[in-house]
């Protein structure tokens, strides 16, 4: 699947991330290859924020995002949360 699969709801996923972090924008992004639809991705995507959640610093130590973004694992952590519900809202959503 490609990111132009998305429909307007997942793709304010991405969207929304871009806000806080290029990287978490483009790492959302580049998930789409691995699935074979919307649904799937959401999932996936799901999957990839509960780590985010579990562990913030970790994904902001792996990609420097302090230094590079001035992103704090307290601003990913928060943004992942509010994704992971975009994300299910969305699934939700026929």
């Amino acid at each position: 699947m490609d990111t132009d699969d998305l429909s307007k709801m997942a793709w304010r996923i991405i969207a929304r991330a871009a806000q806080v972090s290029d990287t978490l924008k483009a790492d959302l992004g580049a998930r789409s290859g691995r699935y074979e639809n919307e649904d799937e991705w959401l999932r996936g995507v799901l999957k990839f924020l509960q780590r985010i959640v579990e562990d913030p610093g970790e994904y902001v130590d792996y990609w420097n995002l302090e230094e590079e973004e001035g992103v704090t694992a307290a601003m990913i952590g928060k943004i992942a949360i509010e994704l992971s519900r975009r994300a299910k809202e969305t699934l939700a959503n026929p």
